[in-house]
C-alpha cells in the first residue's frame, strides 16, 4: 500500500500487520481498533486522523508524525489490549 490515498477512508478495525505503508495519507481517515503492528510508515500522513484504540507496536513513524498521532491517541485495541499510547510510546 505504498504512496496510497486513504484520505476519510472507514478502516474501523481494519488489520495491517506488517504492511508497507510509507508515503501513504491517511488524511481525517478513520482508524479506530485498527492494528498496524509492525508496519513500515515512514513519510506517511495521518492529519486528522482517528486513532482510537489503534495498536501501533513496532510501527516505524518518523518523530514529527509520532508526535502528532500522540496528541490524539487514546483507548485499548479490543484484540490485541494495547493502549493507542503505550504502543507510539507517548509521554
Amino acid at each position: 500500500m505504498f504512496d496510497t490515498t486513504f484520505n476519510q477512508a472507514d478502516l474501523t478495525d481494519v488489520d495491517m500487520t506488517g504492511a508497507t505503508l510509507d508515503g501513504a495519507r491517511f488524511i481525517r481517515a478513520n482508524l479506530t481498533n485498527a492494528i498496524l503492528e509492525g508496519a513500515y510508515a515512514f513519510d506517511t500522513d495521518f492529519r486528522g486522523a482517528v486513532i482510537d484504540g489503534a495498536d501501533f507496536t513496532d510501527v516505524l513513524l518518523d518523530p514529527r508524525t509520532n508526535d502528532l498521532l500522540c496528541e490524539v491517541a487514546q483507548g485499548t485495541n479490543p484484540i490485541t489490549g494495547r493502549h493507542t499510547r503505550e504502543t507510539l510510546y507517548c509521554p
